[in-house]
């Protein structure tokens, strides 16, 4: 019988038990040789069913340790061992303390010693050498692959510093590093800020940033912050006085209901189609211009408080026809010329 369901039982075929001999003397049986061997038999396949301390006979099934630790675990060695926890903490299995490469080209021989590239993968060594360009790991001689910052960009001079602790995990085309750059990004000395630059760049204390030609620039600085910015000869300042080597200009702003917002344009084109004030809105000190008035049904104009002039534009304007008018204003007022009617 030997084993079965976990419990090896003494048999010799006819008695069974831990009294099989008594059992047979019991009945007055003597030495029979089929019976000693039916039960010799049964220990013999016990013992092949049973595993040997020194390991020479394997599992042949999954080992069901009914809870129990495994005590005194040696450390594996080969892909297909089991490992103990202190291999685990330790991390040498995926951890290798100086890697055996050179600069751009490292190098890695873990124990025990990985088979294949998997997705997944996650390995740390410590850089025996700096960056200095796209880089590369090979890991138990498998081959070479890319290491990648950033999802899909190359690994840049001083990106990995020597000595330093480097991460990465296989995607299954290359390694993603998972550590810290030895460089940040958009931190340095000088640096040129172009519109479409894309996304913001971090500015030291005492950088020099020279903003280029663009749209879309933007300085953001906390509330301490300063932010210092050199204009160059092409732009115009107010302490200086400029020539400009090119026109300035810019259309006519339409306000045909006598309200102009000094905010909008200096100048205006109004062709009222009912009596109105003559009014401005967001006075500008020292801002002047013209309104182009084209009042052909001959609409009453007023003035309102804040337009000055002499006693006779409203009621010159008023007449139906096209005049130019000026103004200039002090941040209060606005004081206003007007021409003869146009022919």
């Amino acid at each position: 019988m030997g084993w079965s369901g976990g419990t090896y039982t003494r048999s010799d075929g006819v008695f069974t038990g831990t009294q099989i001999w008594q059992s047979n003397r019991d009945a007055g049986t003597k030495i029979v040789a089929d019976r000693h061997d039916t039960h010799d038999q049964d220990l013999a396949t016990g013992i092949n069913q049973a595993i040997n301390k020194d390991g020479s006979n394997a599992f042949t099934g999954a080992a069901d340790l009914g809870s129990q630790k495994i005590t005194s675990l040696a450390d594996g060695t080969a892909h297909t061992d089991g490992v103990n926890a202190g291999q685990i903490q330790d991390g040498g299995l995926i951890f290798q303390a100086t890697d055996s490469g050179s600069a751009n080209t490292y190098a890695i021989a873990l124990t025990p010693a990985v088979t294949a590239y998997v997705a997944g993968q996650v390995f740390h060594f410590k850089a025996a050498n700096a960056s200095s360009g796209a880089s590369t790991l090979n890991v138990n001689a498998l081959g070479a692959k890319n290491i990648k910052k950033k999802n899909d960009q190359d690994i840049a001079a001083g990106d990995i510093e020597q000595n330093a602790i480097v991460s990465v995990i296989y995607d299954g085309t290359s390694f993603q590093m998972l550590s810290q750059l030895g460089t940040s990004a958009g931190s340095m000395s000088s640096w040129t800020l172009s519109g479409d630059s894309g996304s913001n760049q971090t500015i030291n204390d005492g950088n020099t940033v020279d903003i280029a030609g663009g749209t879309g620039i933007d300085t953001v600085a906390g509330s301490t912050d300063t932010v210092t910015v050199a204009i160059d000869a092409t732009v115009p300042q107010l302490a200086t006085t400029n020539a400009f080597t090119g026109v300035n200009r810019n259309a006519l702003t339409i306000d045909n209901d006598g309200s102009f917002d000094m905010n909008a344009n200096n100048n205006f084109k109004c062709t009222p189609s009912g009596n109105f004030a003559l009014t401005f809105t967001n006075f500008a000190d020292g801002q002047s211009g013209y309104i182009l008035l084209i009042n052909s049904g001959g609409h009453t104009v007023s003035l309102h408080a804040n337009s000055k002039a002499d006693a006779n534009l409203a009621t010159t304007v008023t007449s139906a026809g096209t005049y130019l008018i000026s103004y200039v204003s002090d941040g209060t007022n606005a004081y206003l010329t007007n021409s003869a009617v146009f022919a």
